[in-house]
């Protein structure tokens, strides 16, 4: 079994080790509003710093809202030569505001754009996952991207209470 970090006999207990112990994480204290673009941006809030040649366990909840006709595109974005895959439960394209609408999960690649569904400007809808993430030779930072899917005057929102998880294991 893998652990990270390595912790031996006399090593000195420094705040750099301590610290690398700790999950990252990134978490929206209030709701960011896009409309009239398709362009993805980095989200403002959910971002985080990944090392060179390291793995970790992704964990991830958004509650998202907007116009069931603009819907959200959402990407990982990751430093180059990163690799992995997560997986996302919640309503993705297509689904409508029913809350009989079956959920769906999905495996998906990071820095490939993913349509959510927004069904509802008045009641956001939930999404989580889990994944991992390997980086390969460059650090960098890991961001939740998004922008309306069809351009539209009524904002699409990722709404306070999203948050982003990495915890290191490797």
């Amino acid at each position: 079994m893998a652990v990270y970090p390595n912790l031996w006999a006399g090593q000195r207990a420094t705040a750099d080790l301590l610290t690398s112990m700790l999950p990252l994480h990134a978490a929206k204290a209030s709701a960011t509003s896009r409309a009239s673009t398709i362009a993805i941006s980095a989200d403002p809030d959910l971002q985080l710093p990944v090392v060179a040649n390291a793995q970790y366990l992704i964990h991830f909840y958004f509650r998202i809202s907007g116009l069931a006709a603009a819907d959200m595109d959402i990407q990982f974005t990751t430093p180059a030569l990163c690799t992995g895959s997560y997986g996302v439960t919640g309503r993705l394209a297509g689904a409508s505001a029913a809350d009989t609408d079956a959920r769906t999960s999905t495996r998906i690649a990071f820095n490939v754009e993913t349509q959510y569904s927004t069904p509802s400007t008045a009641a956001a809808q939930i999404n989580h996952g889990a994944g991992r993430l390997i980086t390969g030779a460059n650090a960098g930072t890991f961001s939740v991207d998004w922008a309306q899917t069809v351009s539209s005057a009524t904002a699409s929102v990722m709404e306070s209470d999203s948050w982003l998880m990495l915890k290191r294991i490797a």
